[in-house]
């Protein structure tokens, strides 16, 4: 489904990313994980065209992403930033209301489709009782949950997450990423996120990408990208990795050396 090729480019005139080389098979659940710098952000904004590459090409469904409008784009792709901060005081349906701006027509009104598609989204994100508050209102948690539904409402086949997780607590974690679990598996979406938290990516997600300094250093399963070498590389840290004895999945403890 998403294929990268050589891709370098990143902010401005530097490159942040160099000879990226990627392929994401449909129906995926691909952690991004890497730390600080490493060039998470600036490989999935490129990914949503957000950034223009410097080198390189991207395609999705076989077809260049340079070469689709970005109505036909948004159709294929959606993305969430790290933080939702609006300029304006929405209500959470208007909210997601603009996520359908894509199918709709020259005067961009929301039909009765669009409608009962925001009904149906804000039923799934257990959000109905939400739905006339406004954002500015809402708690982190459920400003992340509010995000993500409307990625969701832009009815899009990848969907790609910046930090998702970010600044929550551990159960509010666990909630978001079992939304995206739901979403890959139940509907069927190809999801793309980037984690700061090892453990909670090697349980949650199919596949791992880490990248080192704007380079892919591993890509695969949990099991093959968590190991303590690459792990102590990249990071620049000492770790222990061990296996969860309820999932069998690998977890990371970093080692603190007296």
């Amino acid at each position: 489904m998403l294929e990268i090729k050589n891709l370098y480019g990143g902010y401005g005139d530097t490159d942040i990313l160099k000879d990226i080389n990627i392929s994401i098979k449909k129906g995926s659940f691909c952690g991004l994980i890497g730390r600080n710098g490493a060039g998470k952000s600036a490989l999935l904004k490129t990914i949503c065209s957000l950034l223009k590459p410097s080198k390189g090409e991207i395609f999705i469904d076989g077809q260049n992403t340079a070469a689709l409008s970005k109505i036909d784009l948004a159709k294929k792709i959606a993305f969430m930033p790290q933080t939702l901060e609006p300029s304006f005081d929405f209500t959470v349906k208007e909210f997601l209301t603009f996520a359908r701006f894509p199918y709709m027509g020259i005067f961009k009104i929301p039909s009765k489709k669009d409608d009962e598609a925001i009904d149906k989204i804000l039923d799934f994100m257990d959000l109905k009782n939400f739905a006339q508050k406004s954002i500015n209102e809402l708690s982190g948690g459920e400003r992340q949950k509010v995000s993500i539904a409307q990625i969701i409402a832009q009815d899009a086949d990848i969907l790609i997450f910046d930090e998702p997780t970010a600044h929550l607590d551990i159960g509010a974690q666990y909630a978001i990423l079992q939304i995206l679990k739901d979403l890959n598996e139940n509907l069927c979406k190809t999801i793309i996120a980037s984690l700061h938290d090892l453990n909670s990516a090697g349980e949650f997600c199919k596949e791992l990408i880490l990248l080192d300094d704007g380079q892919i250093k591993k890509h695969g399963s949990a099991e093959e990208v968590l190991n303590y070498q690459d792990i102590e590389e990249a990071y620049q840290t000492r770790v222990i990795v061990k296996t969860n004895p309820i999932s069998n999945k690998p977890y990371v403890i970093p080692v603190i050396i007296p």
